[in-house]
């Protein structure tokens, strides 16, 4: 078949990755892959995947110019199904594709949360077994489809190599920490008090805390962690950007803290993980609270904030056998559930089934009826700017 696989963009994230390695692997089982997204860093990923890439641009809602841009690309290429990765694309192939061309559509949706907008009529995938048991009682056909690893490419080689890289001392503890410093889903407000937190160890243990992402709150953060290298004298806080390839901040830890794919790419490298959640929410990755995140996803909400943090980091402070143990538990765990082998195969058998279905236009029409409404009210909701709605819809994975 020749699919069209549609990112909401190409910037490096968690859904966007995703979207391009699993092209890259469903291409492997003979599909004609054409990745459809505006500009961005994963444009090198594609064509370096051998996947043929082709620009658009998409603004803020859902417009009719890129439905009818979508529509006519299907017609041009002869395209037989869309794949779709979050809110707008989704609209976009619901209209361009599914409606206008009876193009099979195929939903992903790698967020906490599917926005409740979407059209119900058509096959979507979900992130976590908690989101597809909810999204069952409202849909026709879902599909569970957990974040996808490149186990080949996101493993230890050379640790050593990492460490010296960003120039860690050979005594050092090293937290690696990769997100993107914004404040939905309170990221932002987490890396604050994991560098307050690494400040008030450092007292007492030769750590180093390696920062690697960029946003709205990057001036703030690089702030905080001069404050805390001058307190110390040394290099405690080590604020390194954007990076286009995380692997060797990664790879460079003893201990990784994160929330979702960035957490399931710390576990590939072998670390032991430190969940970090909104509302004070840390827990340490353990055989028994494993299944929670693994049934839920790698995100928590509500804690004791400083506390829980504090206790976890300890915990494996203390003991490089614990560390040790854990990151053997942690390579296994994403072996076993979420390699892109793994992923790609069962998309592969997703893409036979969505293009066995079809729907007439009068029996897609009252779900795309409903979307049409609840999309143009959640714009106005989105233009208005209450914060209430702004973190509920950032766990959906929408933009803000």
């Amino acid at each position: 078949m020749r699919i069209l696989v549609c990112p909401q963009h190409l910037a490096m994230g968690g859904s966007h990755l995703n979207a391009v390695d699993l092209a890259s692997a469903v291409g492997q089982h003979g599909h004609d892959v054409l990745v459809y997204a505006p500009d961005g860093v994963l444009a090198e990923r594609v064509e370096a995947a051998g996947l043929t890439w082709i620009p658009t641009f998409r603004g803020e809602g859902l417009r009719p110019n890129t439905i009818a841009r979508m529509g006519n690309l299907v017609k041009r290429h002869s395209i037989d199904l869309v794949h779709a990765y979050e809110w707008a694309p989704s609209m976009e192939a619901a209209f361009g594709a599914a409606l206008w061309r009876n193009t099979p559509v195929l939903m992903s949706v790698m967020a906490m949360q599917v926005p409740e907008f979407l059209p119900t009529h058509l096959p979507i995938t979900v992130g976590t077994a908690a989101l597809a048991e909810g999204e069952k009682k409202r849909r026709r056909s879902v599909h569970l489809l957990e974040p996808p690893v490149n186990m080949e490419y996101n493993r230890s080689t050379d640790v050593a190599a990492a460490r010296r890289r960003w120039s860690a001392q050979s005594d050092e503890i090293v937290i690696s920490l990769v997100s993107m410093l914004t404040t939905e889903l309170e990221k932002l407000q987490g890396i604050l008090a994991v560098i307050a937190m690494t400040d008030q160890l450092a007292q007492h243990h030769s750590l180093r805390l390696l920062i690697a992402g960029d946003g709205e709150g990057y001036e703030q953060v690089v702030g905080r962690a001069n404050r805390v290298n001058a307190r110390h004298h040394r290099m405690v806080i080590q604020v390194l950007g954007f990076q286009k390839d995380p692997s060797q901040v990664y790879e460079a830890g003893d201990i990784v803290i994160g929330m979702g794919s960035s957490a399931i790419k710390g576990l590939a490298f072998g670390k032991p993980l430190i969940i970090q959640g909104a509302a004070g929410y840390w827990k340490l990755l353990t055989p028994d609270c494993a299944p929670q995140f693994i049934h839920s996803g790698w995100f928590g909400d509500g804690g004791r904030g400083a506390r829980d943090l504090k206790e976890a980091l300890l915990d494996v402070l203390a003991s490089p056998g614990r560390r040790r143990d854990l990151g053997t538990f942690s390579r296994r765990l994403v072996q076993d559930r979420y390699s892109l082998d793994r992923a790609g195969y069962l998309l592969a058998s997703i893409y036979g089934e969505t293009s066995q279905q079809h729907l007439t236009r009068g029996a897609a029409l009252p779900s795309l009826t409903r979307s049409a409404v609840e999309v143009i009210r959640f714009q106005r909701t989105m233009q208005a700017r209450n914060a209430v709605h702004k973190e509920r819809w950032s766990r959906a994975g929408i933009p803000l």
